[in-house]
Formats: C-alpha cells, sequence, structure tokens
C-alpha cells in the first residue's frame, strides 16, 4: 500500500485476506485506487489499517475471528471505522493497535500472549480495548511485539525462540516487559528486532541465519548488540535488515534473494545499497525506499504483484515504480 502526496491510498499485490479495502478478493499487479484523505497505513496478512485526515481509524480485512475490532460483524472486505483520535497505527498479525493523541495504547484481536489484562489466553478481543499508557510507538513482528513509551523505555512481549525480544533468554514472555533504555525507534521483523538509540546507533536481536543482525556472523541473539551508528530509520523484512544513515544512504544486511535490491550472496555486515534516500519500508521478501526526488523503488519477491510494476516478474534491483 502506498499514499501519494495528495492523500490518495494505493494499493497492489495478493488480496486473499480482503486487506485492500476494495470490496473484494482480487489480486491486483499495478496499483490501484482506493481511498482518498489518508495520513497514515498499516497493512498484513490479516488487516490493513488507515488514519484518515481527521484522526479516524478505518479498517479492513476478513474478521474470521472478530479479530478488526468491528465487533462479530461479517467483514465485506471496505473500509470500517473503528476509532477517533489517532496518532500511530500498526497492523500485526493477530492484533490490531492505534496509539492515540493522549499516547494510550488500544489493541484489538488474540491475546495469545496476555496483552489483554482482564481476558484469558484464548479469548479474542472484538473490539478495541485499552492496554497500556504513555507510549510512543508500537512494532508487530510474526509473533511478538516490541512498544516504545515516552520515557525512551523498550518493552517487549510474545515469542522469543529465536531472542527477539532481547530479554537475555529465549523464553516467551506474557504481556510487556521492560527491556532497556534510551531508545528512540522500533522495528519488530518477523523473527528479530531493531532498534534506534538516542544517539542514533543501531542494535539488533534475534534471529540470524542469514546475517540479518548485521553483526558479522549467523548466530542467534538474545540480547541487543550494538551494529552501526548515525542512523536515522529503520526497516525489515523476514530475514533481512535495511538502514537508511543521516546522509541518506541506505544499508542493508541478511537474506539476499532479490530482497534489498543488490545482486549477490546474503549479508552478514550492513552494506551500502542506495544513495538519496528518505524512507523505507519492507515485507517478507521485497523492500521499497522513496528517493530525495519523491519517486518510489522496488526490488524483490513479486509472486502476487506486491511491487506493483504491472507484472508478476521479480525484481533483483531496485527499480522505478509510479502510481497511475
Amino acid at each position: 500500500m502506498a499514499i501519494d502526496n495528495k492523500n490518495v491510498l494505493w494499493v497492489t499485490g495478493d488480496n486473499r485476506g480482503a486487506v485492500s479495502g476494495l470490496g473484494n478478493k482480487n489480486k491486483n499487479t499495478s496499483f490501484v485506487r482506493v481511498v482518498d484523505q489518508v495520513k497514515a497505513v498499516s497493512v498484513s496478512d490479516s488487516r490493513s489499517m488507515i488514519i484518515k485526515s481527521d484522526n479516524s481509524v478505518w479498517t479492513a480485512g476478513s474478521n474470521g475471528f472478530g479479530e478488526l475490532g468491528i465487533g462479530n460483524a461479517v467483514s465485506n472486505g471496505t473500509f470500517v471505522k473503528v476509532a477517533d483520535g489517532a496518532e500511530q497505527i500498526e497492523s500485526g498479525s493477530e492484533n490490531g493497535f492505534i496509539i492515540k493523541s493522549d499516547h494510550s495504547l488500544w489493541a484489538s484481536g488474540f491475546n495469545h500472549y496476555q496483552i489483554f489484562q482482564s481476558l484469558s489466553l484464548a479469548d479474542v478481543s472484538d473490539t478495541y480495548q485499552k492496554i497500556a499508557d504513555n507510549v510512543k510507538a508500537i512494532s508487530a513482528g510474526q509473533a511478538h511485539l516490541l512498544m516504545l513509551k515516552t520515557d525512551g523505555s523498550l518493552w517487549a512481549c510474545g515469542q522469543n525462540v529465536d531472542g527477539q525480544l532481547g530479554i537475555g533468554s529465549n523464553t516467551d514472555q506474557r504481556g510487556f516487559m521492560k527491556v532497556m533504555d534510551g531508545v528512540k525507534a522500533i522495528k519488530a521483523c518477523s523473527y528479530h528486532s531493531l532498534v534506534i538509540k538516542t544517539d542514533n546507533s543501531l542494535w539488533s536481536t534475534g534471529h540470524n541465519e542469514f546475517g540479518e543482525l548485521g553483526i558479522g556472523n549467523s548466530v542467534n541473539q538474545n540480547r541487543f548488540v550494538r551494529v552501526m551508528d548515525g542512523v536515522s530509520a529503520i526497516a525489515g523484512g523476514r530475514f533481512f535488515s535495511m538502514a537508511v544513515k543521516a546522509d541518506g544512504t541506505l544499508w542493508a544486511s541478511g537474506y539476499n534473494n532479490q530482497t534489498f535490491g543488490i545482486t549477490g550472496p546474503d549479508q552478514k555486515n550492513f552494506i551500502k545499497v542506495a544513495d538519496n534516500v528518505t524512507a523505507i519500508a519492507a515485507a517478507d521478501y521485497h523492500s521499497l525506499m522513496i528517493k530525495n526526488d519523491k519517486t518510489m523503488w522496488a526490488t524483490g519477491s513479486n509472486t502476487y504483484g506486491e511491487i506493483g510494476a504491472g507484472s508478476e516478474r521479480s525484481l533483483d534491483v531496485f527499480a522505478k515504480v509510479k502510481l497511475p
């Protein structure tokens, strides 16, 4: 999904979960216009969420278990309003999250890792419930969560078999546990985690079979390890990581089967892949970047048309993608 400079939302790719907001489950290989007046978007396999210009939150998806936060209503695949006063949204595989203007965190969906203290592990919250205060950011991985509080403290919960929580063990964590202080940005990838600390240093933990932590080896870590300095933005896919430095250079590490725009083997250290980059995003096996001139570029797997280049041909280097 992409938002253009006129706040129009566009979508491409797989839509079996009815997440496009178009009211169908059709796959698209080129970007299709969805809705206007959108200022933020977050999408996963199970749901999409948008913030409109009036700060209202809308969601789309299948709602087979009531996980969308619209009650037990049958979803028709179009966007349904669920909240007002939002500052940030995050669409996870099991939950939707909203941070409101008062920094309260609200969630809907499954409770496998006890984020809803009033519910049992088997329950599903089919409406949005407040679960925390003083929250600055939330990021959802495959089955783990990172939460950044307004005081710069990092909290985590969920699956931890690969050490992705960074708590010094590989034990799953029910409910949020404090990890460390001095954090300014977070990214929970599928099985690993990335954070930027207040001194702009990048730290990583978790799964590292393909070198996605960028620390020069392929050994999993269960505590955050310092990687490099001068980082301003982070993103990551299933087994790779990306970082933009303050000078606009884009760096990547990990699994490299067309995932981050250069040909060659997997990378155990971060390697420079582009210049003049202002924003990045990544999913399982593809990546997107926006350059200084406002152009959008994509690379990686394109089996479902997720790159939006008009075909299902995958790309092993970045190519410019235009919205209609």
